[in-house]
């Protein structure tokens, strides 16, 4: 187990808009926590939040490799998450991640139990937007362990 900090970014670095963040925050949430999702202010520091909880889900989800077993899943959760994450994925920069190439960016691919994983640790930070206003960056402590039963969901 690791501790995880999400990467900060910039005022110029954040790419989503108001829609765009909720969109994303749903992908990686659970439909439980859509309804607070909803309710949530967007701010910079949300717009943040949730472009870091995407960048790591995508170098994540390189950095297990592409070894085990991989199924592309043909349900969506919300809708137009992954156009959104193919545009982003176009126009990140290659800096903010440890293990995604450019060339990986072109064909962006993020695990489920990759989301599940940081959707269990993030959720308390989530949950804090409703309370706190501060510039802290958010982390937590995650472990990604590819599951040893059932198919392994990846975002296509």
């Amino acid at each position: 187990m690791s501790f995880k900090q999400l990467r900060k970014f910039s005022k110029d670095e954040l790419l989503f808009d108001e829609k765009e963040t909720r969109v994303i925050l749903k992908f990686i949430f659970k439909p439980a926590d859509h309804k607070l999702i909803d309710s949530l202010p967007i701010n910079d520091r949300l717009k943040g939040f949730a472009q870091g909880l995407l960048v790591e889900a995508i170098d994540a989800s390189y950095s297990v490799g592409y070894v085990k077993a991989i199924f592309e899943s043909t349900a969506n959760p919300t809708k137009g998450a992954m156009a959104i994450i193919k545009t982003f994925a176009r126009k990140a920069a290659s800096h903010w991640f440890k293990h995604t190439s450019v060339h990986d960016l072109q064909k962006v691919k993020i695990f489920d139990f990759i989301r599940d994983r940081l959707a269990l640790a993030f959720k308390s930070e989530l949950q804090l937007y409703l309370v706190k206003n501060e510039n802290n960056r958010a982390g937590a402590f995650v472990v990604y362990q590819i599951p040893k039963h059932g198919s392994t969901k990846l975002w296509v």
